[in-house]
């Protein structure tokens, strides 16, 4: 039983062994077959390796942990080296699951490998500054540190990266050695550091496989160690190479900028020019130094084009590129393209030195050329005031000088010279020959009180003997247009005996003065004088004039005489002639000439005196019914309604002389009342006197005195309330004057100093510039027949045309194109022209030139603004052949108004003839003559922009569009015109 009990035993036993025996097989075989798996990874046999570790990892029971671990890792990490689809992912899983695996660090190499090969730099770097360097074996770590050092390079840690590649070069030999000696040589390039670079490179210079890669870094070094000759020499040798064409054109670049350092500039050229020309966008530094080296070889037309492709820009290389962009327009005699390349450098400060400079030769060329965009005086004087210690100041303040008289912006001329510190002879000469062209521009155009303003500001100075003359006899002149005709007289007797160049003149112009101030005597002497030696133009005028004073002295037979003489007597002529019969009491002379004038000049101004007088020449012969008849016409025909109501009174005398008492009672009635409270009233109670008188019946003329609403036996005690108002107002104290005036007129609401105190006061509040108050006095004034009726309407279209308000101004002008006096008539026709010039009413515009012109008493200077607005008019009807000869002769006219438009014109039409340069002059010669003159100025500045856009200059036309919308907002079809012009500009 034992013995069975043993044998069993002993059959479990072996039966144990033996099956131990076969486990202990398979546990080795596995353990080989692991371990053959990290022999196969660490011989880099991957996907042997990674079939063995998926195999331990899925069928191998008796793995570990750790082993198991192992073999999920190792796995993940092959298929990402062998870049297996999702290997990523499941190495990203497999970190999640165990995050401090220890078999991370077993990896991290081949992982390195594999993201340097992918060129995925920042995972490389993550991975291997997780390595411990110290676990490394000496030939791993030398990898490792080049390793770490290339990605430190390639993810710009320059020092990072050459700390690592020194440890490595110390530790590597062959060619790993000069591998990284040339990423050394690099890295130390690129931080600047050019002997540590040379260091590197020195030792592969030789080397076949780096020789080709680090020549070229010997042009750069050598430049930038400022060794421009070795630069040069070594650029010059790597040309010769088989290079590609980016290549090659960085070398020229280096050459031609090592020739530009030395300042070899035709060597430097053609190597610039390479660069250039090769490089698509090249920049704003390039092309600035192209256009530099182009200019100094004297290319200038090229030099041009390279600064014209960088100046669009505010910056200091545009400044700088501005400033050398004049100067070489200055060197191609371009000077009008110069003028604003230097007026672009100067405007921008960030270069004091080429601001100076830039605005030196900006000053220059203004006074040299004119300048469109501001006045030349003002280029000059700012000058001045921003570098007053220059060198060049000496020869500025005498081009300032010169300036001021020939720029023709006076006003401002005038306003510099007020700036000035002191005055000198020199600005003292100036500002009297500038203040009396000043006076003699506001003459012509008709505004004397500035006209006056600027004549006595020249004769404050005494520097140009001639032009105190001239201002002494032109501020006479004005005294006359003023109708101030005493101090006019003053002013030409001064100058009896003096030879200056209107002396000639002088006896006609007193003659006038004597005669418009009725001291016909002294008008009578000089007219004489004055035919001893006239002027051809004004014979006839002044032997008409002296039959005038011959009339007006009683001397009918001289005036007949000369009347008699003259052939085609003028309306007024014939009209004075028929006067002087009837004083010299041929009333049937007088009659048969005032009939001649009625039939020849049916539109005369003169016809409804005409008509009276025929009236009064019959009455005087008790021809009642003809006298009727032209009395009637008078009221049917005549638009002057004091020549109406003085005919109706006349008729109504001559119902007395008939002894119609009765009919002449009811008329005086009716006629006081209708002119109630009027000049006119004082004038019916005063011819009705007589009536009254005779009849006895003193109520009954009292009543009629009341039903005029005159108040009888006041005429002294309104004189004495008046005078003092009166010699206040003689006195040019209008302030003064004003309450006076006021306090009169509330005090005598009628009577027959009524209309002169209106008018005088609305005259002193004019003059104190109280427009709104002058209004409101001057349209009571016109709302009834006076003496001062024109003038109040003269003065109302003054004003409304000084506010711009043409509305009102327009019927005010039309009534007094009918006025009796002839100056008002020409002042309302020549306005009313210039209103329809100003609506663009052409076609009205021109029918009132055409009768402007019509009119011989006008002067030259009206005459030409005239034919400007006709011509102006024939230019917008598109006739433009007829429109430009209108233009040709006003260029020099005396009015720098006309003369200004008919520059325009000019400059226009030679755009429209593609004559573009030509057209450029003529706008500077209106820049520079007429400055003041802004409006056809900024017309002009169009016509430069087309100009350019026609010569294909765009950035001058860009410019000069861009200078028109900033400074001309005044006026708005000129911005208009500008920005419709921009839209061309490619």
């Amino acid at each position: 039983m034992n013995s069975n009990r043993l044998a069993l035993i002993a059959g479990l036993f072996f039966a144990a062994q033996a099956q131990g025996q076969q486990s202990s097989f398979f546990t080795d075989r596995e353990a080989y077959r692991f371990q053959l798996a990290e022999n196969l990874f660490q011989s880099k046999i991957y996907k042997a390796a990674q079939h063995e570790y998926a195999r331990q990892y899925f069928y191998n029971q008796s793995l570990s942990n750790s082993q198991k671990e192992a073999a999920q890792f190792f796995d993940n990490v092959i298929g990402v080296v062998l870049e297996k689809q999702y290997a990523e992912k499941g190495l990203d899983a497999f970190l999640l699951q165990y995050p401090n695996s220890a078999y991370f660090a077993q990896a991290s190499m081949p992982l390195a490998d594999y993201y340097l090969a992918k060129k995925e730099f920042s995972k490389a770097l993550d991975i291997l500054l997780d390595i411990n360097q110290y676990q490394l074996s000496r030939e791993d770590n030398a990898r490792y540190v080049l390793k770490l050092g290339y990605s430190k390079f390639m993810t710009g840690d320059t020092a990072g990266a050459t700390e690592a590649l020194q440890e490595a070069y110390a530790q590597s030999f062959g060619q790993t050695r000069s591998q990284i000696a040339y990423m050394l040589g690099h890295l130390y390039y690129a931080q600047g550091e050019n002997q540590q670079a040379f260091t590197y490179f020195e030792q592969l210079r030789d080397e076949p496989t780096y020789s080709a890669l680090v020549r070229p870094y010997y042009v750069q070094l050598h430049y930038n160690e400022k060794q421009y000759d070795m630069a040069i020499e070594a650029g010059t040798s790597l040309l010769n190479d088989v290079l590609s064409e980016e290549y090659r054109a960085e070398v020229h670049k280096i050459i031609g900028e090592s020739y530009f350092m030395q300042n070899e500039y035709t060597q430097a050229y053609p190597h610039l020019k390479h660069y250039v020309d090769f490089t698509p966008e090249p920049t704003h530094s390039d092309l600035y130094q192209m256009g530099f080296v182009a200019s100094q070889i004297g290319n200038f037309p090229e030099a041009v084009s390279y600064y014209n492709r960088i100046v669009n820009t505010d910056s200091p290389l545009a400044q700088n590129a501005y400033y050398q962009l004049g100067n070489a327009y200055l060197q191609a005699d371009q000077k009008l393209e110069a003028l604003s390349a230097f007026r672009s450098a100067y405007q921008m400060s960030y270069d004091a030195d080429v601001k100076k400079k830039a605005h030196l030769q900006y000053a220059k060329l203004s006074y040299d050329i004119g300048n469109p965009f501001e006045a030349a005086p003002t280029v000059l004087q700012n000058y001045l005031e921003n570098y007053p210690g220059e060198q060049a100041s000496t020869e500025i303040s005498a081009l300032l000088v010169k300036s001021y008289l020939y720029s023709g912006n006076y006003k401002e001329t005038l306003e510099a010279i007020d700036r000035l510190p002191s005055s000198t002879p020199t600005t003292d000469k100036i500002d009297q020959e500038v203040s009396f062209l000043l006076g003699t521009e506001e003459f012509n155009k008709g505004n004397m009180d500035a006209a006056e303003a600027y004549f006595l500001r020249s004769l404050e100075h005494k520097a140009n003997t001639e032009f105190n003359l001239r201002a002494q006899y032109w501020l006479a002149q004005t005294y006359y247009q003023k109708q101030q005709y005493e101090q006019a007289q003053k002013g030409f007797l001064a100058l009896e005996g003096k030879q200056f160049e209107e002396s000639q003149q002088l006896a006609y112009d007193l003659a006038y003065s004597y005669f418009k101030n009725k001291q016909f005597d002294l008008a009578e002497r000089y007219f004489t004088l004055y035919l001893s030696n006239p002027k051809e133009e004004f014979l006839q005028d002044a032997r008409l004039r002296l039959a005038d004073t011959y009339y007006a002295n009683n001397k009918l037979s001289e005036a007949l005489a000369i009347y008699e003489e003259t052939e085609n007597l003028s309306d007024y002529s014939l009209y004075q002639k028929a006067m002087a019969f009837g004083f010299k009491g041929d009333s049937m002379a007088k009659i048969q000439h005032l009939k001649e004038l009625v039939d020849r000049y049916p539109d005369s101004t003169y016809k409804g005196d005409a008509l009276y007088e025929l009236g009064v020449a019959y009455s005087s012969n008790e021809d009642y019914k003809n006298a009727e008849t032209y009395f009637s016409r008078v009221e049917k025909e005549s638009s002057d309604m004091q020549l109406i109501a003085n005919a109706r009174i006349y008729s109504t005398q001559n119902l007395v002389d008939q002894n119609r008492n009765d009919e002449a009672l009811k008329r005086f009635e009716d006629l006081a009342l209708e002119y109630k409270n009027t000049a006119v009233a004082q004038r019916v109670v005063l011819a009705a006197r007589p009536l009254y008188l005779q009849k006895g019946d003193v109520q009954g003329y009292q009543a009629l005195a009341e039903r005029a609403g005159v108040a009888l036996d006041q005429g002294a005690i309104e004189e004495i309330s008046l005078s003092a108002a009166k010699a206040l107002y003689a006195e040019k104290k209008y302030q003064q004057a004003i309450p006076l005036y006021e306090k009169y007129l509330i005090e005598n609401p009628s009577g027959q100093n009524l209309a002169q105190a209106q008018f005088e006061l609305g005259e002193s509040f004019y003059y104190t510039q109280q427009y709104s108050k002058a209004v409101l006095v001057f349209q009571a004034i016109t709302t009834s027949p006076n003496d001062y009726t024109e003038q109040a309407q003269g003065r109302l279209a003054q004003i409304y045309l000084r506010e711009e308000n043409y509305e009102q101004a327009k019927p005010v002008l039309t009534a007094l194109e009918k006025a009796s006096a002839p100056a008002l008539r020409s002042y309302a026709l020549v306005e009313l022209m210039k209103l329809a010039a100003l609506e663009k009413n052409w076609k009205e515009a021109e029918l009132l030139s055409q009768r402007v012109l019509q009119d011989t008493s006008n002067p030259q200077s009206i005459r030409e603004l005239a034919q400007a607005i006709e011509a102006r008019s024939l230019m917008h009807r598109g006739r433009d052949e007829m429109a430009r000869k209108a233009y040709e002769p006003l260029e020099r006219s005396s009015n720098t108004e006309v003369a200004a438009e008919a520059l325009y014109a000019k400059a226009f039409y030679q755009n429209k003839a593609k004559a573009y340069k030509s057209s450029n002059e003529t706008v500077f010669r209106l820049a520079n003559n007429y400055a003041s003159e802004q409006y056809w100025g900024a017309k002009a500045l169009v016509v430069l922009a087309s100009n350019y856009i026609g010569l294909k200059d765009n950035y001058q036309a860009s410019y000069t569009i861009d200078q028109i919308i900033e400074n001309y907002g005044d006026y708005p079809d000129v911005v208009a015109e500008a920005r419709a012009l921009k839209s061309k500009i490619k």
